[in-house]
């Protein structure tokens, strides 16, 4: 069975439905990018509308803001995964190389762990958006449902959970703008969630290189090799460096596509993501602060728990990188090598020096996914929602 079919058929589904699945090529495909695209933009017009007709204070302001910056991440995740298609193509290609290479049933085996992970992460991304589709449109409905089950002598109020301007009337129109708002955040929900759950499964692959490389260096020297007749040893201990060495270099090129590929956009990303976390953290200290709003309460409830847990999983996956690729060079250095013949020895002396420089994933050349990136955000963060609680 076909590696994609049985462990990334759910990112393969959801890349699908976006249009962005890099080996699509139908005319449909161009009619889902322009859809989600015009769903996109005319999401943002809406609430740029906003600053046409409505008096808006500060917190209006950054309000409104907020909303921009997400839908800003929509429209830049999924612009990126569209020009990145072939980058994307390759490193499945890649991919599909190394199951078809590994044979041991023990390294098989790590690489099925690791992909079994990453698909229970894809499966709760999805979920999360789901709920948050459907809490979204419960929101909007809820004067509604109010209204059905404790009626009282006028109709309650209904107010969208989002400020937008369509220039139409706002009640009669009413469920066909909360649709529209619904469908463009699940559709962007759905693209992040499809995005960053296919990236975690490129990370968590090279984690599993890695891993690999360090597994085959531990059993270049067992006993029951070292015991064989020397032309036999030499031979084997040989075959046994090389595919280590092999295995090792594939997960260090595999991290530098990634790094390469993704780099610019993901900077661009760290700007939007860093800006909307602040403004959503700053409005959640608001509203617990107030306590007079219950629906922005769970939105931004939603939101800022959205933003950990997708910033926290990127740094923590690429802590792993840093942790399976440093765990080569321990594993290289506690392998009997003194048993090994010269030339053999200078080999692992090279690789001893090459595993020594931890490999990582950079965005912009700046900034190194890690949990102690993950910090250094949450840090910057916690400065910025300081800032303009100050300004109140």
């Amino acid at each position: 069975m076909d590696f994609i079919e049985q462990y990334y058929k759910l990112n393969r589904i959801l890349l699908l439905c976006l249009g962005l699945w890099p080996y699509q090529n139908s005319a449909f495909k161009k009619i889902q990018i322009i859809f989600y695209q015009t769903l996109f933009v005319s999401f943002l017009v809406c609430q740029f509308n906003t600053f046409l007709v409505k008096k808006c204070n500060i917190d209006v302001l950054l309000k409104i803001f907020t909303y921009i910056v997400f839908d800003c991440i929509y429209i830049v995740k999924y612009s990126a995964w569209l020009l990145l298609s072939n980058n994307i193509k390759y490193i499945f290609d890649r991919m599909r190389h190394d199951w078809n290479i590994l044979k041991d049933q023990t390294e098989c085996e790590i690489l099925r762990e690791y992909a079994d992970n990453a698909r229970l992460h894809t499966i709760f991304f999805l979920l999360l958006a789901t709920l948050c589709f459907l809490g979204l449109l419960t929101l909007g409905c809820v004067p509604r449902i109010l209204d059905i089950i404790m009626p009282l002598n006028e109709s309650r109020p209904r107010q969208l959970p989002i400020i937008v301007e369509y220039f139409i009337d706002e009640e009669t129109y009413f469920y066909a703008i909360l649709i529209h708002i619904a469908t463009a955040i699940y559709a962007g929900s759905v693209t992040l969630a499809a995005c960053a759950t296919m990236l975690i499964s490129y990370i968590l692959h090279v984690c599993a290189m890695f891993k690999i490389a360090s597994y085959r260096i531990k059993h270049i020297c067992d006993k029951d090799v070292l015991n064989m007749p020397k032309d036999i040893k030499q031979y084997i201990l040989y075959e046994r460096l090389i595919h280590a060495i092999y295995v090792h270099r594939r997960a260090m090129d595999l991290c530098r596509i990634l790094t390469n590929s993704f780099t610019i956009f993901y900077f661009v990303l760290l700007g939007f993501g860093m800006l909307s976390m602040s403004l959503s953290f700053f409005h959640l200290l608001h509203v617990i602060i107030s306590l007079n709003d219950p629906v922005d309460l769970l939105m931004f409830l939603c939101i800022v728990f959205i933003h950990l847990y997708y910033i926290f999983m990127t740094n923590y996956f690429g802590q792993n990188v840093t942790d399976t690729s440093i765990n080569v060079s321990e594993t290289t250095y506690n392998t009997p090598w003194y048993a090994l013949p010269l030339w053999m020895q200078k080999l692992i002396c090279i690789m001893m020096q090459r595993s020594n420089k931890k490999t990582s994933l950079t965005v912009g050349g700046l900034f190194e996914a890690s949990l102690e990136g993950f910090a250094t955000l949450m840090s910057m963060c916690t400065s910025y929602v300081m800032v303009l609680h100050s300004t109140q």
